[in-house]
């Protein structure tokens, strides 16, 4: 199969294995499109750091040999090509979207699509993933703006973990797809508040367009001196957004983000964090305590996400066309993640292997 191989820092469009035979419980996948991660943008700025963390941390789902050659991309939608024997849910033709977990039949360990030297990523002709997490693509919704529903369920996901009530409001911190997820979640769940802080201009915008109540720019204004004031001033804004909590949900995953929120929060906040950096990091603990501030890195139930996030897209109450910002073949991959790197202009890059329309 024709695929965007990543290896020692490159990328090279070339001819590779397919992945590996099917097991009973999985189906093969032509991918029509695929979005770029910010893990995929992690991963290829240093692979050695980004295996080393993950085999240290205990999790195997990201864990391969950083000196061999991988295909990223696990936020996929495409046409199923072949199924496994015991796959009785989908057929051949089906149009499909989901999450991108292969568990690797020699091992029996589950793995993440695109993070495995064997189990290919979706920057290529066809993978092989695991049929429980595979969903049906509503005919309502294209196969190019299904691919949004894996990075936008992470914002639902950790909206139900971290126990948003509509009494609370919802601080946002770096509005890429997984922050306008939460945004979109927190809207659909009722906070009082939904303030969103954001440097790029881009970003603020579908900020606002997603839902947000109050768009600011940290390096103009500090959004918690904001709320602050406008809960001191009694801004009919907040209204009774005094009476429950603010919620920081930190998906920018920059250096220093967590040790500026327990210091500056009010007291008895939360912080839900949704995307963290790979590097060291330092925090004051105790201060944690003094302000009774809690952390939840991803604890606790959810239900659905995934789904719930997928009908969205399908009813149209989330404008996806204005999230994605280009669209490349197999031979722009290397210049789209070039271009992410400095994300004034982009948000949502897809890559399209070319099986297909997914318009």
């Amino acid at each position: 199969m024709r695929a965007a191989q990543f290896q020692q820092g490159t990328f090279t469009v070339s001819e590779i294995a397919d992945a590996p035979a099917l097991a009973p419980h999985q189906v093969r996948i032509a991918v029509v499109a695929c979005g770029i991660c910010g893990s995929d943008l992690s991963m290829s700025k240093d692979p050695c750091r980004f295996v080393d963390v993950a085999r240290g941390g205990g999790y195997p789902l990201a864990t391969f040999d950083p000196d061999r050659p991988v295909v990223l991309g696990h936020e996929y939608a495409g046409i199923v090509s072949e199924t496994g024997s015991a796959v009785d849910d989908f057929a051949i033709g089906d149009r499909v979207a989901g999450i991108g977990l292969a568990t690797d039949t020699s091992t029996g360990i589950p793995t993440i699509i695109g993070y495995s030297n064997e189990y290919h990523g979706a920057f290529g002709d066809h993978i092989v993933v695991d049929a429980y997490w595979v969903r049906k693509v509503p005919d309502s919704l294209s196969l190019e703006h299904a691919t949004l529903a894996e990075p936008l369920h992470v914002g639902e996901m950790h909206m139900q973990q971290s126990g948003l009530t509509p009494a609370d409001s919802a601080l946002v911190i770096g509005c890429g797809t997984i922050g306008l997820g939460a945004i979109v979640a927190a809207k659909a769940r009722g906070a009082q508040v939904v303030i969103a802080s954001e440097p790029s201009p881009k970003r603020r915008e579908l900020a606002k367009k997603m839902g947000a109540d109050i768009v600011v720019d940290p390096g103009e204004q500090d959004p918690i001196e904001l709320w602050n004031q406008m809960v001191a001033e009694g801004n009919p804004l907040v209204g009774q957004a005094t009476d429950g909590i603010l919620i920081a949900y930190e998906c920018s995953g920059r250096a220093g983000v967590l040790g500026d929120l327990l210091h500056t929060l009010p007291f008895n906040s939360r912080i839900q964090v949704l995307a963290a950096p790979f590097g060291d990091e330092t925090i004051i603990p105790v201060v944690g305590q003094f302000r009774r501030i809690s952390i939840n890195f991803g604890h606790g139930p959810y239900e659905n996400a995934y789904d719930i996030t997928l009908q969205r897209l399908a009813d149209g109450e989330i404008d996806a066309e204005a999230i994605i910002t280009d669209r490349v073949g197999l031979d722009g991959v290397a210049d789209a993640f070039t271009a992410l790197r400095s994300p004034d202009e982009h948000v949502k890059i897809l890559v399209l292997p070319g099986n297909g329309t997914g318009r």
